[in-house]
């Protein structure tokens, strides 16, 4: 199971206005994970930045040109151009974009030799129907499964390198970022590092308006929309690929594929498409897509900071840190449009790992400032937990996050409550329970649980995360059935106080003001 990292944000890092990112255009990366977006090739030369307008591109296109040339001088596979041209394919990505699909890591995953040689071989098949143009090779991820967007990317990073290096070390000089000598290739440049990697790594600074969820003609549907924006595309994407779309099975489907890679009219066609296609970057305004959820929470936590106190001698006074931490998580949520970031789309909502990484931002900087450990996904021995807090080895307290959705929510908790039985060095447990609709009757069942139970070692915490309608359209909420939903003291000494069941009722919460802290939603 990969832990969770608490993400951090390089305008946090160096201590950067993210405004003043924004206003340069510049993406601002988390410094630790990875975030699911990709330069994509063809956006280059609309770039709004010089270096990357005109240096890059070109520096793209005389790449691409190297790899051809070499491959028109090839009489066979393994001879001298042929293995020439293979290493100009990068085993390794160019760290320091920390983009990709790594989840809690910007190490990333290279690219295998399986897939240079594919990408070779294909190439190599196209040239010899008399197609010889860069842009095959952004077509070489609709041929060939093993090639994908974060290959395109990284290929694409690789060969610009020297204008991104360039274009980082612009921005460090306009912003007053501190940077460092390095040697990169036996040049010795400037280079922004990256302080959260033992060994010295840079940090690439990277313009929005190239980069993508994806880079276009990675997916045929992408390339089939374009085709058919235009008449004439639209015919000649008819007439060459429709075979491709009638296939029924995978074999089909290769023999298709296969079929028209020998097809020069084909390619031409889908080189056609892509050069007259109107491709536009990442929307990050809107972030549909959710990919900027660490900066709007960072955002939010500024706007609506919590004070604790530092003294943390006992369990009860980490117990209450923690407690404090919960509840603010609950008012970020239900009072602050955090909600909305559980949410994919209107009706579909995301995985409790957001829930979880949410939660890890909003705990970071207060368990740093307190002196208190807080470790995700720990294996406790009896079982792996959420989040675990600790001040020295005797005070602990663990916290798991649960979608309403599950439909074992109840039995999870019955098996966390076991454990904190066995953990006895276990202070206590936090079971909290985010509510993302078909929570039923679970809530009444999770309660009657915890009030069969006599050690008190848990508490459930309800935070409300649906979507909330206009006031205008907002109907009164439904009462929880308070029936059987007694709750007593969590301990002994009377550490907690009688859960009010009034908080489980949708809170009265002016929209207009959550949608202007967000502007997630338009």
């Amino acid at each position: 199971m990969a832990r969770i990292s608490s993400p951090i944000l390089f305008s946090h890092q160096f201590g950067i206005d993210p405004n003043l990112l924004n206003d340069e255009g510049i993406f601002d990366p988390i410094l630790n994970i990875d975030t699911k977006l990709f330069i994509d090739p063809l956006l280059l030369t609309q770039s709004s930045h010089e270096i990357i307008k005109n240096h890059a591109a070109k520096e793209l296109n005389k790449y691409f040109e190297n790899i051809l040339s070499l491959l028109e001088e090839s009489k066979r596979k393994g001879d001298l151009a042929y293995n020439s041209a293979m290493k100009l394919i990068p085993k390794k990505e160019i760290g320091g974009t920390c983009l990709g699909y790594g989840t809690n890591s910007i190490s990333g995953r290279g690219i295998p030799d399986t897939t240079r040689c594919i990408i070779i071989d294909t190439a190599s098949e196209i040239i010899k129907i008399g197609i010889r143009k860069p842009e095959l090779f952004i077509l070489l991820a609709l041929f060939e499964n093993g090639i994908g967007s974060d290959t395109i990317s990284d290929i694409t990073t690789f060969a610009i390198q020297k204008s991104l290096f360039k274009f980082t070390a612009q921005i460090a000089k306009k912003l007053k970022i501190k940077t460092i000598k390095y040697n990169h290739n036996g040049e010795i440049i400037d280079i922004i590092k990256n302080p959260l990697r033992k060994k010295t790594s840079p940090v690439l600074l990277l313009p929005q308006d190239i980069l993508r969820k994806l880079p276009f003609a990675t997916t045929w549907d992408e390339v089939e929309d374009a085709a058919h924006a235009n008449r004439n595309l639209r015919a000649k994407f008819n007439e060459y690929i429709s075979m491709l779309w009638k296939a029924k099975t995978k074999k089909e489907k290769e023999r298709q594929l296969a079929k028209l890679m020998k097809n020069k009219d084909g390619i031409n066609t889908l080189i056609e498409i892509i050069n007259n296609s109107k491709i536009t970057p990442y929307n990050f305004k809107s972030d549909k897509e959710k990919v900027m959820f660490v900066q709007q929470v960072d955002e939010i936590i500024k706007k609506n900071p919590l004070e604790l106190a530092a003294k943390v001698n006992t369990k009860e006074e980490l117990n209450i840190i923690v407690k404090k931490i919960i509840d603010h998580f609950k008012f970020l949520i239900e009072n602050k449009g955090i909600n909305t970031l559980l949410w994919k789309d209107r009706t579909t909502p995301n995985n409790e790992k957001t829930t979880q990484k949410i939660f890890l931002l909003v705990a970071y900087s207060y368990c740093k400032a307190n002196d208190i450990d807080i470790n995700p996904e720990m294996d406790t021995g009896l079982g792996n937990v959420d989040f675990k807090f600790s001040k020295g080895f005797t005070k602990k307290i663990i916290v798991e996050i649960k979608h309403s959705y599950h439909r074992d929510i109840v039995n999870g908790f019955s098996t966390q409550l076991k454990l904190y039985k066995k953990a006895e060095e276990t202070l206590l447990g936090y079971y909290i329970v985010v509510d993302v609709g078909n929570m039923g009757k679970k809530l009444e069942r999770l309660y009657k649980t915890l009030n069969a139970d006599k050690s008190k070692k848990a508490e459930i915490i309800y935070i409300d995360g649906r979507k909330k309608p206009s006031a205008s359209k907002r109907k009164p909420a439904k009462n929880i059935n308070k029936k059987n939903v007694q709750i007593k003291s969590s301990i002994k000494d009377n550490l907690f106080p009688e859960y009010d069941l009034s908080k489980f009722d949708t809170p009265d919460i002016n929209l207009d003001d959550i949608l202007k802290v967000t502007n997630n939603e338009k």
